[in-house]
């Protein structure tokens, strides 16, 4: 009786003979589409760095004047899909320039958050539009580098 083809095991020909047909319907895309480069999608988010109030020591202490993003300590979670091409608009409502590094994210260098090195300080009142791509799968965090 023949094997089901789910139940046969990947052998190195079908594998070879599955890439064979993929090169094979990228070739007949039209010029400058690719299977591989589809376009993004888009993840946009607005983060504003201003003062606030936060409990540092918890609550039979005062609180503590913060800089923050959005009026929260740490600021919110941006959630992305790999792959995904990230947009945050920060406006700074500080009375001093400031500026956004993401640790351990792979940036373009003008997007990597240090003042006067790869980007220029966001004045205040100003906004900057920070624009990569989620290469990497993973948590990483953000805070100021000014």
């Amino acid at each position: 009786m023949p094997m089901n083809t789910l139940s046969r095991p990947l052998s190195r020909r079908h594998l070879l003979l599955a890439g064979s047909g993929l090169v094979a319907a990228s070739l007949l895309l039209p010029r400058g589409l690719s299977l591989a480069h589809a376009a993004a999608p888009e993840s946009s988010h607005k983060l504003t760095a201003g003062p606030s109030q936060a409990r540092l020591a918890g609550a039979e202490h005062p609180e503590t004047p913060v800089w923050a993003y959005n009026g929260t300590v740490p600021g919110p979670e941006i959630r992305v899909r790999q792959g995904d091409r990230l947009r945050i608009a920060v406006t700074n409502t500080l009375d001093q320039e400031t500026t956004v590094h993401w640790h351990g994210i792979r940036t373009p260098n003008a997007m990597d958050g240090v003042p006067h090195l790869t980007q220029k300080p966001i004045a205040p009142g100003e906004t900057f539009l920070y624009e990569f791509d989620a290469v990497d799968a993973g948590t990483f965090w953000y805070h100021p580098h000014h």
